[in-house]
């Protein structure tokens, strides 16, 4: 089974701040415009957009995951960073303080107590068993936009009830290294998806396989690949690429070629 890696370790700081970057831009593009118009408040809610990115990040834990909310904002337009609450799902629920004039934070606990909640919010790293509390703080949120970081959750592995909310967000940005192991041999690389403009769900996934130093394209798919689809996409890659089975083709080819 690929593992996914939520560190970003092989080019550091800068390949984080690259993320951060391009991940504001995509949030922009599409609360700044209104995209699709789709990811409508999900049940009763009024709320507006409903969006995800992954992000890579160098330290694990609440703290980290509070200070990558706000550097995310911290990007964005300011007419649009101005508008944003974070909401820490660390495992106490209780608010982290932001730092340096940030966007205000608020524990997810005291977002759900809290009474209607405007404007926009960036949730970050909620886990599977917070994908309740999640549900109900957006379904009396009234914002333009709502922001997913780095959910740790999948439609594949939630209750049918759950399902239809998971979808109901549109991915807008990932990138998120991966590891898959092709006869126990572990291969690595990357997901990446990026909506610059449009529809976010005609953008596709692309997968990405390392080769030396280097990220190379070794698939696309039109929905966010599944376990089973990167351990196909990696085998198939790993087999065309393979010397052996090189070898028998050319060889293949030669005795083919004699052929009358």
């Amino acid at each position: 089974m690929p593992r996914m890696q939520a560190t970003c370790q092989t080019r550091g700081r800068s390949a984080v701040s690259c993320c951060i970057r391009q991940a504001a831009a995509a949030i922009a593009a599409q609360l700044n415009t209104g995209g699709s118009g789709k990811g409508k408040g999900f049940g009763d809610g009024a709320g507006g957009r409903k969006l995800t990115v992954d992000v890579p990040v160098l330290e694990s834990g609440a703290a980290a995951s509070v200070q990558l909310a706000q550097e995310l904002i911290a990007a964005l337009p300011k007419q649009l960073a101005k508008q944003f609450t974070v909401v820490s799902c660390a495992d106490s629920g209780a608010a982290a303080p932001s730092s340096g004039g940030g966007a205000p934070v608020l524990g997810l606990q005291q977002a759900l107590s809290g009474g209607d909640l405007g404007g926009c919010l960036l949730i970050a790293a909620p886990s599977s068993g917070q994908l309740d509390s999640v549900m109900r703080l957006l379904a009396y949120w009234r914002g333009p936009g709502a922001v997913v970081l780095n959910a740790d959750w999948s439609a594949e592995k939630v209750p049918v009830e759950q399902v239809a909310f998971i979808k109901s967000f549109e991915a807008v940005y990932c990138f998120l290294p991966l590891m898959v192991k092709v006869l126990f041999i572990g291969q690595d690389g990357a997901v990446f998806k990026y909506c610059t403009s449009g529809n976010p769900s005609s953008t596709p996934w692309r997968i990405f396989g390392k080769e030396g130093n280097k990220l190379q394209p070794i698939g696309r798919m039109s929905q966010r690949p599944s376990n089973a689809d990167l351990e196909a996409v990696f085998y198939n890659a790993y087999a065309a690429n393979n010397p052996l089975n090189k070898g028998i083709k050319s060889i293949t080819g030669i005795f083919n070629g004699g052929k009358k």
